[in-house]
């Protein structure tokens, strides 16, 4: 692979990982401070498409201010490469976690699953819906206290208060708010984000953040399809599936209850706001749950008819 182009007063290391956009690699500023530079592939920077979502998740991450949001420090082009460097995170994502462990006990998902609805509601307030929320964009950073959840990724994020107009520099919106685009994970979108995009609301994260937890504490997912189109089918005519009916097994009704809240397929029946669903996973989530490796024995059991929709969407 050719070495990544210079990074104004960056010093540039090792590739710390690739994907169908771009790449990433380990650095440091004038400052010392270790730092991640992400860099959209040479090949789609005539895409303008691509560089819109691109130059938008530097914009959005430059404005929130928080622990559990992944912050960027600098952003540019150079040699005709987009850049983003952020402040390096060291850990792994929370999908790389669920697949080596498959599941997570409930002591140690309750703080990653309050991190991220705190991390949304500095982003909410400041009028900017994430609309992919996902295992893959949630970095569990290691700290001296433990794992701290921080969300990635806000590059098909909506910003609210200017919806349907151009960013500073023009940019912003294009065809990403189109009324009849379609963005985001097909297992974590909630209903209303499968017709059109423009459409979601904060609620859209929240439903979200409440799949998110269904699949870290279960090992399942609340809509499974042997297609997209089944799943997409059974979001837009169907309920959940309860804990319960899930894993084969009973949950106390305090989870059922959040669960039943967080992923209604009405908006209006949801939580209000981040804060809210916050107070309520934390009193739901302390109660006793099922025994954790019956519950691994069972998400691996389905765990090859689950990546079928998991890893293509």
């Amino acid at each position: 692979m050719p070495a990544p182009p210079p990074v104004p007063g960056c010093r540039i290391g090792e590739l710390l990982g690739q994907g169908a956009t771009g790449t990433v690699y380990a650095g440091a500023n004038a400052q010392g401070e270790d730092i991640a530079i992400k860099y959209l592939r040479s090949s789609l920077s005539d895409d303008s498409e691509m560089v819109a979502r691109f130059r938008r998740e530097a914009s959005v991450c430059q404005r929130l201010h928080s622990e559990f949001i992944a912050q960027v420090v600098g952003a540019g082009r150079t040699e005709q490469t987009y850049w983003i460097a952020y402040r390096r995170l060291h850990g792994e994502t929370l999908a790389d976690r669920l697949r080596h462990e498959l599941v997570l006990d409930a002591p140690a998902l309750a703080p990653l699953v309050e991190h991220v609805l705190q991390g949304l509601a500095v982003a909410h307030a400041a009028g900017v819906v994430h609309r992919d929320i996902k295992p893959a964009n949630i970095m569990l950073e290691r700290t001296e206290s433990g794992d701290r959840a921080c969300i990635l990724d806000f590059g098909i994020s909506k910003n609210r208060a200017a919806q349907g107009s151009a960013d500073r520099s023009g940019t912003w919106q294009q065809s990403l708010t189109s009324a009849t685009a379609t963005l985001g994970t097909i297992n974590y979108m909630p209903p209303e984000q499968v017709g059109g995009s423009a459409a979601v609301d904060h609620r859209a994260d929240l439903y979200s953040v409440a799949v998110v937890a269904y699949r870290a504490l279960t090992g399942q997912l609340p809509y499974v399809g042997k297609s997209q189109a089944a799943v997409l089918h059974a979001k837009l005519e169907k309920d959940a599936r309860s804990l319960a009916k899930a894993t084969k097994t009973a949950w106390p009704e305090p989870l059922e209850a959040f669960f039943r809240q967080g992923l209604a397929r009405n908006t209006a029946q949801r939580f209000r706001d981040a804060e809210g669903m916050a107070a309520a996973w934390r009193s739901a989530s302390v109660g006793p749950v099922p025994e954790l490796e019956s519950l691994r024995r069972l998400s691996a059991d389905s765990e090859e008819s689950e990546n079928t929709v998991l890893e293509g969407s």
